[in-house]
This record gives structure tokens, sequence and C-alpha cells, in this order.
């Protein structure tokens, strides 16, 4: 025990010497959720519209475009047909409204006036953008409606329905609630396999570990002294970058932060046996990046942390679903955004739990004491 104390000690100010590790472990990733999280992704788009008038409008028709500038969802562009033809074809503008002068009348209507409109109403076109289907459809859709209520009003037309609403309070979960548990999720795996991928391959490189066999220590007790570290360092990640995100972004935390520590630690043991594995495979520390990418690199955009795995095609989200770094992500976010409890990601456990036996095995298989002989 003293040994291992001893050993874990030293391995923890080796690894705090280590710029590079200390760069790719904590700034780099709390450089990535900075940068991400002032983008204002949570924002909500306007809809680019463009409405043309075909001549001086009367009093009735300029209700009804002060009434449509007024739609929060329109960022309204007026202008000529010529220019906002234009502006659509460069892919300005969703939709294109050119409305008549005399659409309307007047407001509020008179009888007379009312008849008068009834007996020859305007016609709005509306000329929509083939490249922007949704936001067109929801601009026309959003025109109907206030011309069905202008002419309600102008037919003089009692209310038949109303609408009740009910507020509800919910968890207002912001682009950054997404992020913050996959970029946990994120560090923790990329400390653990590429900084026990390089460590131990430059050790098998220059013979460090061979010789470590002709000590009266046990080779096993330098291994477990470094896994401790790098076990210590994912809490450390993962509570440093909860605090980041919950001070600075204002992140929400619903769920126990026991319970994310010890999602943590599972998944730094399956990554670090992912980390082993690679440094068995590696024949020389040049040759780590290649083997480490091939097997990291699809799981930054397939895993679930920067996009909802429900967003990628059918036949992509079965094969992501069932990465391990998509478990671990969805553990930490299912606790984090939803306050689950061990038992509502028992599942997410079970499936790290079994990479992990895989990663260890396979670790077991391809790690050695020895060089790679040339």
């Amino acid at each position: 025990m003293y040994t291992l104390r001893v050993l874990t000690w030293s391995a923890i100010k080796m690894f705090v010497r280590n710029k590079q590790a200390l760069f790719f472990t904590f700034f780099f990733p709390i450089f990535l959720m900075t940068v991400l999280g002032l983008i204002n992704f949570d924002k909500q788009s306007k809809i680019d519209v463009g409405l043309v008038l075909t001549g001086p409008p009367t009093a009735g028709t300029a209700q009804f475009m002060a009434a449509v500038k007024n739609i929060p969802v329109f960022a309204v562009h007026e202008g000529i047909e010529l220019t906002e033809r234009q502006a659509l074809t460069d892919d300005k503008r969703a939709v294109v409204f050119i409305i008549p002068a005399t659409l309307i009348p007047g407001l509020p209507a008179t009888p007379a006036s009312s008849l008068a409109w009834q007996a020859g109403p305007g016609i709005i076109t509306a000329v929509t953008n083939a490249g922007q289907p949704q936001q067109a459809g929801t601009a026309v859709n959003i025109m109907s409606g206030i011309l069905d209520k202008t002419a309600l009003q102008i037919s003089q037309a009692g209310n038949l329905f109303s609408l009740k609403t009910e507020e509800v309070n919910s968890n207002h979960l912001k682009y950054i609630d997404f992020l913050l548990p996959g970029l946990i999720a994120l560090s923790v795996m990329q400390m653990s396999v590429f900084s026990v991928a390089f460590l131990f391959t430059t050790y098998k490189e220059k013979g460090v570990l061979k010789r470590l066999i002709a000590t009266p220590m046990q080779p096993s007790t330098f291994v477990l002294s470094n896994v401790i570290t790098r076990l210590i360092v994912s809490l450390i990640q993962t509570a440093l970058f909860i605090a980041l995100g919950v001070l600075v972004f204002h992140a929400h935390v619903i769920g126990s932060y026991w319970l994310l520590f010890l999602i943590a630690l599972f998944g730094s043991i399956m990554f670090l046996g992912l980390g082993f594995t690679i440094s068995g495979l590696a024949t020389t520390v040049e040759s780590v990046p290649a083997i480490a990418n091939l097997m990291v690199f699809p799981m930054l955009f397939l895993g679930g942390t920067f996009f909802p795995i429900d967003s990628f095609p059918v036949w992509l989200g079965h094969i992501a679903k069932y990465l391990p770094l998509t478990f671990f992500s969805d553990a930490m976010r299912q606790v984090m955004t939803k306050g689950a409890s061990i038992s509502a990601i028992s599942n997410d456990l079970y499936w790290m739990a079994g990479w992990a036996i895989v990663m260890v095995v396979l670790a077991n298989i391809t790690f050695g004491f020895e060089e790679k002989r040339q």
C-alpha cells in the first residue's frame, strides 16, 4: 500500500508537469465550451419576409401592414417587387408577399365598405423560396391567420371561440445544458485515452517498463498508480466543468452530483481500457495518434456530444447509439438535465460496464511491458 501511495503521488506530479497533457485535459475543453457557450444557439431565428405594396395603401391596408410588421418572428423588409424578387433569388428572403394597395378599404369597417370588400377581395401573392420551405410555410400560415382574423373584423362577425392559456413551470434548458454533459464525457475520454496511450507507449519504446520487471516493485502496482491518477483527474475535470458551466453559463444541474461523479468514474475506467489497448497496439509513439484517432474521432461527432442522435439519419443513429461515448454522454445528460436516478440510467451504466469489460480484456491481450522489437 505504501508503494502504491508513493507511485500514485509521483504519477500525479508527472501528470501536472506535462504541459501538453494539461492543455488537452483542461484548457482546450474549457476553451471549446467557452466558444460554444458564447454562441447564442438558443436565440430564435427570425423569418426574412419581403413586403411589396402595389401602390399607396388605403387606411385599412396600412393598418394591416403595421400588424404584419409587429409579428415577432418576422424580419420584415419593404421594397419594390423587382428588388424583393431579386433578394428572394439571392436566398435573402424566405417569402415575398405582394399586397394590393386596396386590400382592405378601412378599419373599422362600415357596412358599405364591408360589402365592397366582400364583392371584390384583394389577392395577396406569396412568392416562396424553395430553398427555405419550412420558413416560407410558417410565414404563409401566419399570414393566412392574420387574413382570417381581419376578415372576421371587417365582416363584424362575433368571436365563436376563445383560447385559454395556462402556464406550467418547467426547466428551461438551453444549448449549454445539452453541450455540457457531452463535453465532460468527451474530455474524460480524451484524457483517459491519449494520456495513457502516449505515456505507456513511450515507456515501452524506451524500455522503462521492461526494467520495472527487474525491480522488487510489482509492475501491476505501477499500472494501478497511473490508473488511480487518471481517475482522480477525471473527477477534477467533471467538477471544474460543472462549476464553470453553472457559474459562467448558468447551466442547469438538476440531478445528484455524486451520481455524476460515479458516471465519470465509470466512463474513465471504460476509456482507460481503450488507452491501454492502443498502447499495446502501437509500435512507436508516432503511431499512437493514428490508432487513437481512428477509434476516437468518429465518437467526437457521433457520440451525442454536440448534436442529438435523433437528428442523425436512421441508419447512422443505429450505429451511434451503441458507441461507448454515447452511453457516457447520455447518462451524464439524463442526470444533469432531468434529475434521473441511478435506476433510470441503469441501461447506460450496464452498457458502460460491458464496454469497460471489453476494453480491459483487449488491454490484457494487447498490452505488454516490453518494447516492440523492430
